[in-house]
């Protein structure tokens, strides 16, 4: 059995998926989730070995919910307007929000 070196075993699966995310006040979206992290693309980069903490807003039909995390960014990557950032999950937490829709 041959390992590949150029693609690192991933500790588990990801799901590709774009939601809304904030860091500290920095918008951006998320590119994919695993069970131990999740790949941000924010408009400024973060070092790597930082602890951030951040809100991802996930839809759902009784109104909005934020996912708040807390992750050390284990890569930082510049794209061409923007940056990605590698966090690994420490911890999170499932906050929900109130629906704004007539009540």
């Amino acid at each position: 059995m041959t390992t590949d070196k150029t693609h690192p075993v991933r500790a588990a699966d990801r799901v590709q998926t774009i939601l809304p995310v904030s860091i500290n006040g920095i918008k951006g979206i998320t590119r994919d989730i695993s069970s131990s992290g999740i790949f941000l693309e924010v408009e400024s980069p973060i070092e790597p070995g930082k602890i951030v903490e951040f809100l991802v807003t996930l839809d759902s039909p009784s109104g909005d919910l934020v996912l708040s995390c807390q992750g050390e960014v284990v890569r930082s990557e510049e794209f061409e307007k923007s940056y990605g950032i590698a966090t690994k999950i420490l911890s999170l937490e499932l906050l929900p929000l109130l629906n704004t829709e007539g009540s």
